[in-house]
């Protein structure tokens, strides 16, 4: 069973002077009558009031009791109230994506191939030489430019940092 209430007001009050101002009203209160629409303590409309929805976790729609919270926000989400999403847990396996590793023979010849190029894949002409390189030495065209844009400014001064060197010497 759900149950809407209003929460905090939302109403921005200094607008019309290009601020950000709300007044502070935690909760909406109803006024004597039943069909108010406004709150007693801010005097502004329930609908600038933070709406949320509430379920009464006592029974299910079955008549069973629920046995647990995640049972309840399961329920909740088939019905399509919001509810805050769970921590993560140990059965969510994040993939780490793997680094390249290049042979010194790749790395030598990427290196001559982008000289040749001037450190840039912009050229439209070079299209299919770069194609072909790159399946000539086994890496893919986006491996190669993602190296290139790594590595430029290691080589494009002619001399390799100590940075750089050691990036470039470790296997």
């Amino acid at each position: 069973m759900e149950k809407e209430i209003y929460r905090d007001c939302q109403r921005n009050h200094a607008c019309s002077l290009g601020g950000y101002v709300i007044d502070g009203c935690t909760e909406f209160i109803q006024g004597n009558s039943i069909s108010s629409t406004h709150c007693e303590a801010c005097g502004c409309h329930r609908n600038y009031h933070r709406k949320v929805l509430v379920i009464d976790l006592e029974k299910s729609t079955d008549g069973k009791p629920f046995m647990n919270l995640r049972e309840a926000k399961r329920m909740a989400r088939q019905r399509g109230v919001v509810v805050p999403p769970p921590p993560s847990t140990s059965d969510e396996v994040k993939v780490k994506q793997r680094k390249s590793k290049f042979s010194p023979e790749q790395k030598e010849a990427m290196r001559e191939f982008a000289e040749s190029l001037g450190w840039s894949m912009r050229n439209k002409s070079r299209h299919e030489e770069i194609n072909g390189f790159c399946e000539r030495i086994g890496v893919s065209r986006l491996t190669f430019k993602t190296w290139l844009n790594n590595n430029k400014k290691c080589y494009l001064k002619g001399t390799a940092t100590a940075a750089c060197e050691a990036e470039n010497s470790a296997p």
